[in-house]
């Protein structure tokens, strides 16, 4: 077998492989649905608000620039491996030097793009206000101050609290 033509055999077989699985699948299937099916399940409470669907693109984005840089390390291994293995037309300097530059040129179009995406605010996260909670009771706020102030002198002269400087 020639071994110019082994690829063709992986993508046909990859091909029937998924294939078959996605048939199979059809004829294991059950098209019986209803609406109580699509309900969603809210742990046996009635849902009181239609479901979210769809999750924000800001929490993809740290992970997808995660996954970038991971690529990155993965990519750069070949390259120290490289520097070894010189090819017969090239002296060894040469072939480090175009691998250091392709490296280095690799490295400064990832930190490009990492530079883009920090000045379009992509890593900026919204930060949610945070609110006093006004309560508004028959007792004036004064009224609380006055009896903890009380209830503290009352436990100083007691001893059952110590006085702080």
């Amino acid at each position: 077998m020639s071994s110019n033509i082994l690829p063709l055999y992986f993508f046909i077989g990859a091909g029937l492989f998924v294939g078959f699985g996605l048939l199979f699948s059809r004829f294991l299937h059950t098209q019986n649905s209803n609406e109580q099916k699509g309900a969603p399940y809210e742990c046996g409470e009635e849902s009181i608000t239609p479901p979210i669907h769809g999750v924000p693109f800001r929490f993809y984005l740290p992970a997808l620039i995660f996954l970038i840089f991971e690529v990155e390390i993965v990519l750069l291994a070949p390259v120290l491996l490289a520097q070894t293995n010189v090819p017969e037309n090239w002296t060894s300097a040469e072939w480090r030097n175009l691998i250091q530059a392709e490296a280095v040129l690799f490295v400064f179009l990832l930190a490009l793009g990492y530079l883009f995406a920090l000045k379009l605010g992509y890593f900026e996260w919204e930060r949610p206000s945070v609110k006093p909670m006004v309560f508004e009771g028959p007792v004036p706020d004064f009224a609380y101050e006055q009896f903890n102030l009380e209830t503290e002198r009352k436990l100083k002269l007691n001893g059952a609290i110590t006085p702080t400087e």
